[in-house]
């Protein structure tokens, strides 16, 4: 049985090796914020500038109305038991978290949340939902475990189940437009769409180990994290996918871009790398935690992320 928790467990273990790495000197830094709590935090969403959400191990979510600077706990431990995935608002009211099996939905801002779709357990296979992914207000987008694959049109009242070719573990998805869109996961997986998901078909990486989060700049320009510090990147859409780095190790679990040239990616032993080239070249960030970091979120010129132990760094 797969088992979301195992999952995140393994990537918290890793030997930090960098060779050549060069530390990335910019007049922005990453500071480390209070959270005010010990739990591990997977994942991290803003809305603008200022409205934001955490959340994390034990069901708890945070949320920030100052940009990151503060964070404020709720009452959803009571409610939510199991670890949280990760989490989606596309307003400041309306947003999604995902569990083991489950997709739950907030109209409060997180004070309440529903259950809007709970996949079972099938001939003892759970198929823990991993990532979820918004591309308008009310389109989004959910994948998981034993290939996977969710899609609703009415901000989650229905979540239908689309048919791919995979049955693979799926870790991460993205959409550039309604249209355009990517799954990664395990064994180099790579599914791509350009008709809003009513065909996918395989991309391939040439590569056999876990692909973890895909981020998009534009239809054409690309970029994959995965374990033993492994960036692919592409620019012409996925028809061909080209190692970035070679000399890490350690795993990279989230990567970001502002626009085709500049990007951060996370990863173990509180790990940022930083390219302002597309990733023809990436630079060792300072960091201000040794923790594992698991999810990066931009708005503009602003950055957060989370990781292990209540871990919260913001890009002042």
């Amino acid at each position: 049985m797969y088992n979301k928790q195992i999952g995140i467990s393994i990537l918290l273990f890793g030997t930090i090796i960098l060779i050549g790495c060069s530390q990335d000197k910019l007049q922005s830094e990453w500071i480390k914020i209070n959270s005010g709590i010990d739990q591990h935090l997977y994942g991290v969403n803003f809305v603008d500038g200022k409205h934001g959400w955490t959340a994390g191990s034990n069901g708890v979510v945070l949320t920030s109305k100052d940009g990151g600077s503060t964070w404020k706990g709720s009452d959803t431990q009571t409610i939510l038991k199991d670890t949280i995935a990760h989490i989606d608002f596309t307003t400041p009211k309306n947003g999604w978290i995902i569990s083991i099996g489950k997709i739950q939905y907030t109209g409060s801002g997180g004070n309440s949340w529903v259950v809007q779709h709970h996949e079972r357990t099938v001939a003892d296979k759970s198929p823990g939902i991993l990532d979820i992914y918004f591309v308008t207000k009310t389109e989004g987008w959910a994948v998981g475990g034993f290939g996977t694959v969710l899609h609703t049109k009415d901000g989650g009242g229905k979540w239908k189940k689309i048919q791919t070719s995979s049955e693979k573990h799926l870790w991460g998805v993205f959409f550039v437009d309604p249209e355009h869109g990517w799954i990664v996961g395990e064994e180099g997986e790579i599914l791509h769409t350009h008709d809003g998901g009513k065909y996918w078909e395989s991309q391939e990486s040439e590569v056999e180990q876990p692909l973890f989060a895909v981020h998009f700049a534009d239809h054409m320009n690309g970029w994959i994290v995965g374990t033993n510090g492994l960036i692919l990147n592409t620019d012409d859409g996925g028809k061909t996918w080209e190692r970035q780095t070679d000399i890490l190790k350690q795993t990279l679990r989230d990567i970001a871009f502002s626009d085709e040239k500049e990007g951060w990616a996370v990863g173990e032993e509180g790990l940022i790398l930083h390219t302002t080239d597309g990733g023809a070249t990436w630079k060792h960030y300072a960091s201000p935690t040794s923790n594992n970091l698991q999810d990066i979120h931009l708005y503009k010129k602003i950055g957060w992320i989370v990781g292990a132990k209540g871990t919260i760094l913001k890009l002042n």
